[in-house]
């Protein structure tokens, strides 16, 4: 199998872009998929993205994450994506897209600038955390919700000690999350500060591990902190490994978008031998 490619990262979350327009590659097999997101075999990615024609928008992604399977949405791997598609001349600077979870905007200002709107999942917030995992003393749960996919906001005090890839890992595979996992995102706040500020480690499904940045869950840890409903603060920062992402609610409607940069690394060529 053979294809042109961007590999593209949004604060540090990282991606093998295709343009399947013409759907070409009609069939991504998860052993595949995996292949080509393995940092010692493969190209290396948290994710593989597929630029792809849709009825109801201007184009479709499509979102495999490095364990080769398709997720219902992507923050940071969509403002990556949009910018693929409006550099080579797809998509206006305003544009719409289709996702897993619906039907999304996109507004382009430039490479620094790509504001992606986040929908949210009311059905999946009635989850809380489970009675029979026991948290450390020093992290204390805030709050499960579905901005896309699911996330599980966790508050600590000295964020560079927490053990992300441990209790994270538990914590995804945990039943009370089943059968679709979970996202955890830890947080340490300083609530002096003003504007609130926030920091942001994530353990990424998918990934299964920790990812250098995740947008779905930055803006999960946002609204948390906003208090979202109930408190509609119009933006708040948030700092990752990666860089500093900026979550924007509107005050009038159910709108919130996530705000940051996006950088093309490299173009290239999968030549793999012998993949299917």
């Amino acid at each position: 199998m053979q294809f042109d490619f961007w590999k593209m990262h949004g604060t540090g979350n990282d991606f093998v872009v295709v343009n399947n327009f013409d759907l070409h590659f009609p069939f991504w097999p998860p052993v595949l998929v995996k292949d080509i997101c393995d940092r010692h075999t493969g190209v290396g990615a948290d994710g593989l993205l597929l630029l792809e024609p849709s009825q109801s928008a201007d184009f479709r992604m499509r979102y495999f994450n490095a364990d080769g399977y398709e997720s219902s949405m992507c923050v940071n791997g969509s403002r990556c994506i949009s910018y693929f598609a409006f550099k080579n001349g797809i998509i206006p600077p305003h544009a719409r897209f289709e996702a897993g979870d619906g039907v999304h905007t996109v507004h382009i200002e430039n490479q620094h600038q790509i504001r992606v709107q986040v929908r949210l999942n009311h059905s999946e917030e009635k989850r809380t955390f489970p009675v029979d995992f026991s948290l450390p003393k020093i992290i204390n749960f805030k709050r499960f919700i579905n901005t896309g996919v699911p996330h599980l906001v966790l508050e600590v005090s000295e964020i560079q000690s927490i053990p992300v890839e441990e209790i994270g890992r538990k914590l995804r595979f945990h039943p009370y999350y089943q059968p679709e996992g979970t996202n955890i995102n830890f947080v340490e706040a300083d609530q002096r500060a003003e504007p609130l500020k926030l920091k942001v480690r994530t353990y990424e499904r998918g990934v299964e591990a920790e990812t250098m940045s995740c947008g779905s869950g930055v803006t999960a840890v946002a609204l948390t902190y906003l208090n979202y409903p109930r408190q509609k603060v119009e933006k708040l920062e948030v700092e990752t490994r990666g860089g500093n992402l900026l979550v924007m609610v509107s005050p009038d409607a159910d709108q919130i978008y996530l705000q940051g940069p996006v950088q093309l690394i490299y173009q290239g060529k999968y030549l793999k031998e012998g993949s299917s």
